[in-house]
């Protein structure tokens, strides 16, 4: 825990992906081909300006990504919904326009299908792969495939309509990637390097199978590291309260007792930010909870170890933050969660007193408080006063009882926890005329022709008149 410092990222140039992504290769159905990097990012309507810039200008280095050839598409999970539980066609018009004025590929791309009729019929039969694609959340054809094929029944569907971790769920089979990166959407001080940085990891350990998804990496999921600021009062001070005050603390406690030995290590457990081969996502179980990141992370350590994990320092990053109801809201689900992994994978018996665990919580993280004043003096434009220090302790004294509070609930309570894809995947090939692969293919399918449905009934607007449409959400 000491070694936490500012480190300003090193550029990564956009020839070194490139020549990885071109040297390592991946064998599927039609023979070789070079490594494919997908971006996933879940957007929600939140009405309200300074996240909407927040998203305009995470478009924009995504399109520049796309134009460079770093990445080879980004799916945008959309969440919104209009007041009568409808998808927000106004906000994913909004979205198109930042991509048509981010990125030339997608231009061209948008250009081609309005003014060539065999653009416009390839992209009516949803064989059009743009490079930016809207996955929707809400979108009734999307349930109506997990229904006929048997994988979801309409309760699980209701269910699903709601939260990131659903959204992020439903995403998996529509990306073509190998690699899939994930990332949220209000991310203020978003960098074309967080994508590369991600990524580089596990295209530098990746060595390819003789078969078919036989393609592997010994670098096999890539967790990005920060030192988080927030803006207070127009200046600087230290964020990341959930991760600094619960997160760190609460792993090199559980380590010293045998428990999640090496996660530890981790120096920001609750970062959103990661990049995984697409072999191993389809084997995680996702999270439709606060938890999604702590769960992921847990599963992972348990199924292939710490080797296996790699870290990316972002530097200073800045986000928009919640309120602290909401931190605390999103504490109870994290540390309830914790606990139901610890019963999982057999750790109980190791937590001989609740109150004792507490208690070491507790003194370990008002220890690190100093660290943190050392890291803000040593990192520009951050502060950390003494009541900055008073606040967290009040946070300290709050999560310590909320820890008790997530044990308890963890004995009557689990994660919101969704199917593993690899598991679908066995349900589809087991029965006669399915297969996991066609399925994807339908899905791919039905986002191709959402999102072409979508750009065509606006295609003038998108192309013609983005600025101005950007320019009233933002």
């Amino acid at each position: 825990m000491e070694s936490i410092s500012y480190r300003k990222p090193r550029q990564i140039q956009v020839k070194e992906i490139e020549r990885l992504k071109l040297e390592n290769f991946v064998t599927d159905e039609s023979g070789k081909r070079p490594v494919m990097i997908s971006v996933v990012m879940p957007t929600f309507n939140k009405h309200d300006k300074e996240y909407n810039r927040t998203v305009f200008h995470i478009i924009q280095e995504l399109g520049g990504l796309v134009d460079d050839g770093v990445i080879d598409e980004v799916v945008i999970a959309e969440g919104s919904r209009t007041e009568e539980e409808k998808p927000d066609f106004e906000f994913m018009e909004f979205i198109l326009a930042c991509a048509v004025k981010a990125s030339r590929t997608f231009e061209r791309e948008v250009e081609f299908v309005r003014s060539m009729p065999e653009g416009r019929q390839r992209a009516l039969q949803g064989r059009y792969d743009f490079s930016f694609r809207i996955l929707n959340q809400l979108d009734p054809e999307l349930h109506r495939i997990y229904l006929n094929h048997q994988i979801l029944t309409e309760k699980e569907i209701k269910i699903l309509k709601q939260g990131k971790g659903a959204n992020l769920w439903f995403s998996v089979p529509v990306t073509y990637g190998d690699i899939i990166c994930f990332i949220d959407s209000d991310i203020v001080s978003f960098k074309k390097h967080y994508i590369k940085g991600l990524c580089r990891p596990i295209l530098q350990g990746w060595y390819p199978g003789g078969g078919i998804g036989d393609d592997r990496s010994s670098t096999l999921f890539t967790k990005a590291t920060y030192i988080r600021q927030h803006k207070l009062n127009g200046r600087f001070t230290m964020g990341g309260r959930l991760s600094r005050l619960f997160g760190i603390p609460m792993f090199n406690i559980l380590a010293k007792h045998g428990i999640f030995n090496g996660l530890d290590s981790i120096s920001y457990p609750f970062s959103g930010e990661c990049a995984i081969t697409r072999r191993k996502l389809n084997e995680v179980q996702f999270s439709n909870g606060y938890d999604i990141e702590i769960s992921m992370l847990c599963q992972l350590w348990k199924n292939y170890g710490m080797d296996k994990i790699a870290q990316y320092d972002f530097g200073v990053f800045r986000h928009i933050p919640g309120d602290e109801k909401h931190a605390e809201d999103m504490l109870h689900e994290i540390s309830m969660a914790l606990f139901y992994w610890i019963r999982r994978y057999g750790f109980e018996d190791r937590i001989e007193n609740l109150r004792k665990l507490q208690d070491e919580y507790e003194k370990t993280a008002l220890k690190m408080l100093d660290v943190y004043e050392k890291v803000a003096e040593e990192t520009p434009r951050i502060e950390y006063t003494e009541d900055s220090k008073k606040l967290d302790r009040e946070r300290i004294e709050k999560y310590k009882k909320i820890i008790g509070e997530g044990y308890e609930l963890s004995k009557k309570e689990k994660p919101k926890l969704l199917r593993r894809w690899v598991n679908v995947k066995k349900q589809m090939d087991s029965r006669v005329g399915y297969s996991y692969q066609s399925l994807k293919s339908v899905l791919q399918n039905r986002v191709n022709k959402f999102t072409s449905n979508t750009i065509l009934s606006y295609i003038r607007i998108y192309v013609d008149m983005s600025g101005e449409i950007i320019d009233r959400f933002t």
